[in-house]
């Protein structure tokens, strides 16, 4: 089986989504202009490889080198779902990608245009045969995303991520599971305390389970591996999510997540001395969270105790920004501040606790009712709907846009956007870049005291299935702590 793995697909996921502002192209020297079909037989393809630096040559490769002759500036484009062109390269040579989603047709269509000199437009269309991963079964993806692995860290709500309950089992519980609530839930600690505190759960020894970075990793092999917060393997085994019901259509059960060697984050059952569990109710499962409850042999409705876990995504931003095709975001305002400035930093050693929302270097910040208001002026002195606690923005996988609504579902903006060189194992900041047309989708886009330039390059600060956080650094250099603009958005539940 011919598969070229990634950890991380949102390089090549924002090559497909990058938008382009429309490219003036030279045109030919000669005079004469030229029909679609010259245009086709001066437009050669060189090759497709399986790396972007063209060095490993494959026969349904996802890059493909051109040139044309004679030599003519082109632009290769294709289409996006909602119509709008995707450019993939302008010159008179050059490399472009396409790689498919997983399960799309591998015939491609792309197109070539040239602009004559007498201002008329020419171009052809063509196919080209690339490689397209096989789209995973419903049950494998759910937990590794489109990439075919995925981190996930553990989720601390209310103050726990593990603990005891009484167990259920069963529809009717009156949980709101698809929030990380736990039917029954008894009592829970942070990460902190697995191997202090409550090391006796773990048979007294200390493996690493307890870092809130620590992290298991499910990938499309049938691995699931877990991890230190250095990246040490803790324990590796197998897995199967079986019987798996994405609408958990009992209010509980979305499945049952089968193990061997017990390779999941802190895989203990509470309160035995170190006895591992291997088969756990599925209570929610999405891109971005996962519920465990291990019954222990329990009965439906017998409150006896049963262990709970609880995971977030912490490497898919894909997943992150649009869950299975689209997601909601909102402001998140920690301490009465959801956006304003901070002195530039862009590097580890920050003292932040970026997983806690955070800014670095934060001097000053306001709620989402300022914005429209107090604030006016960084927006141009205009009001535009984004001053509410109950504005948000919704990515679009599929499209590849980010769009902006007032609190009453009124569109203000869209943009198409793009995640690139996303590293969810940073030490620091950035962990990527956000990348946005120039009228930008973004929630309230303005870069602070610029009188309404908007941003369309930011920095991800920090990015899992809960929490995302962005600055624009304006032009300021690493410690420079010349001003910056931030902004801290979560999921609309």
């Amino acid at each position: 089986m011919k598969k070229i793995i990634y950890f991380s697909m949102a390089a090549i996921a924002g090559a497909l989504l990058v938008s382009c502002n429309p490219v003036v192209l030279k045109g030919p020297e000669a005079s004469a202009p030229v029909a679609s079909s010259e245009l086709a037989s001066a437009f050669q393809l060189d090759g497709q490889f399986a790396d972007a630096a063209c060095t490993i040559p494959q026969e349904d490769g996802n890059y493909i080198k051109f040139h044309t002759s004679p030599a003519r500036t082109v632009q290769v484009y294709n289409f996006k779902t909602d119509g709008s062109k995707n450019v993939l390269a302008t010159g008179a040579s050059g490399v472009f990608n396409i790689t498919p989603r997983r399960g799309q047709d591998s015939q491609q269509a792309f197109g070539v245009s040239t602009i004559n000199q007498d201002a008329s437009v020419v171009s052809f269309e063509s196919y080209v045969n690339v490689f397209v991963p096989a789209d995973l079964a419903p049950e494998v993806k759910v937990l590794t995303g489109e990439s075919g692995a995925k981190a996930w860290k553990w989720y601390t709500i209310d103050g726990a991520c593990w603990g005891n309950a009484g167990y259920i089992g069963d529809a009717g519980h009156g949980a709101n599971v698809a929030a990380g609530e736990i039917p029954g839930k008894w009592w829970g600690c942070p990460p902190e305390d697995l191997e202090t505190e409550q090391i006796d759960h773990t048979g007294g020894i200390v493996y690493g389970y307890g870092d809130p970075n620590a992290y298991m990793i499910f990938n499309e092999d049938g691995d699931c591996i877990s991890y230190t917060a250095d990246g040490q393997v803790i324990a590796k085994g197998s897995y199967q999510l079986k019987n798996y019901d994405p609408e958990g259509s009992d209010g509980y059960h979305y499945g049952t997540l089968v193990t061997t060697d017990a390779p999941i984050l802190m895989p203990f059952i509470i309160n035995t001395g170190g006895q591992r569990a291997n088969e756990f109710d599925v209570v929610y499962v999405d891109p971005n969270m996962l519920s465990l409850v291990c019954a222990n042999g329990n009965g439906t409705w017998s409150w006896s105790e049963c262990t709970w876990w609880r995971f977030k995504n912490a490497s898919d931003a894909d997943a992150a920004l649009a869950g299975d095709g689209e997601r909601a975001w909102t402001w998140n305002a920690i301490d009465g501040a959801t956006w304003g400035n901070a002195g530039y930093i862009g590097d580890p050693g920050h003292g932040a606790n970026l997983a806690a929302g955070e800014i670095p270097g934060k001097w000053w910040g306001c709620v989402p009712e300022d914005l429209e208001t107090e604030q006016k002026q960084h927006a141009g002195g205009n009001a535009y709907g984004y001053g509410s606690s109950d504005a948000y923005m919704v990515f679009d996988s599929i499209n590849g846009t980010v769009t902006s609504y007032d609190e009453s579902g009124s569109k203000i903006k869209s943009s198409a956007y793009s995640v690139d060189n996303f590293d969810f194992s940073t030490t620091g900041y950035p962990m990527g870049t956000l990348t946005t047309g120039a009228d930008s989708g973004i929630l309230f886009p303005f870069i602070i005291n610029s009188d309404g330039n908007i941003a369309s390059e930011y920095e991800i600060v920090y990015l899992d299935g809960t929490l995302m956080t962005l600055i624009v650094p304006n032009g300021q250099t690493a410690w420079s702590w010349g001003e910056c603009t931030w902004w801290r958005f979560q999921p609309v539940k």
